[in-house]
C-alpha cells in the first residue's frame, strides 16, 4: 500500500518503494544468489511494475526500499505484510541485501522499529526456508525467538522445501533491541 514510514538508522534508512524502483528490485530478485530460495521472478521490469501498482492498492503491506545514508545508493528491500489489523500481528520479509552491502543487522533493526513503533504492532514473524541456514542463524543470532519448523511450506522450482519461523512480541523487541542497535552501529562505523 501507499505509505509515508521512513525510518533512519546509524548508516541506512527505510524509504517506501515507488514505481521507479522496478528496475532494481528485478536486478536483485533475478540474482542467481539472492534468488536461491525465492518464488521465481518475471525478469521484466513491466511486470514488477504491474507486481508495484497492484502493491499500492493493497492494505496491510508496507514495502521499502533499504538506502545507504551516506551515498543514498538503494541496497536491498524489505517489507511487513498481511497485516493482521485485530491480532496487531505480521509477517516481515521480502528481505534482499545488495551482495558487499553491510545493510542487514541494520535493516533487521529498523524493520522491527517500523513494526513496533511505526505501525503499533504486537507481534511480527519471519519465515525463512530452513536449506537458506545464513538467513536463519541470522534471526537465531539476533534472538528471535523460533517458534518452529513449517513442513513442506514453500514450494520452489518444483519441491516442497520446510521453513524456519521466528516471531518476536513487542516484549522479546525489548529485550532484543540493545543488542542489534549495538550491533548495527558497530557496522556502521558510529
Amino acid at each position: 500500500m501507499r505509505h509515508d514510514v521512513s525510518l533512519e538508522g546509524f548508516r541506512f534508512r527505510l524509504r517506501p518503494v515507488t514505481l521507479a524502483d522496478a528496475p532494481f528490485i528485478v536486478g536483485l530478485r533475478t540474482d542467481p544468489e539472492l534468488g536461491r530460495f525465492l518464488h521465481a521472478t518475471s525478469p521484466r521490469v513491466e511486470d514488477q511494475e504491474a507486481w508495484l501498482e497492484r502493491y499500492f492498492e493493497r492494505a496491510g503491506d508496507v514495502y521499502f526500499v533499504i538506502e545507504d545514508g551516506r551515498t543514498g545508493e538503494a541496497v536491498g528491500t524489505i517489507g511487513i505484510y498481511d497485516i493482521d489489523e485485530a491480532a496487531r500481528a505480521a509477517e516481515w520479509g521480502r528481505w534482499l541485501v545488495k551482495p558487499g552491502s553491510v545493510a542487514a543487522v541494520e535493516s533487521a533493526l529498523l524493520i522491527y522499529r517500523a513494526a513496533f513503533e511505526a505501525l503499533g504492532l504486537e507481534a511480527v514473524y519471519c519465515r525463512t526456508v530452513a536449506d537458506n541456514q545464513r538467513v536463519v542463524s541470522f534471526h537465531d543470532s539476533t534472538g528471535a525467538p523460533r517458534t518452529g519448523v513449517l513442513k513442506d511450506h514453500v514450494e520452489l522450482d518444483g519441491a516442497l522445501h520446510d521453513s524456519v519461523e521466528h516471531r518476536v512480541t513487542r516484549e522479546a523487541w525489548t529485550a532484543m533491541r540493545p543488542r542489534l542497535e549495538m550491533l548495527a552501529s558497530r557496522v556502521a562505523g558510529t
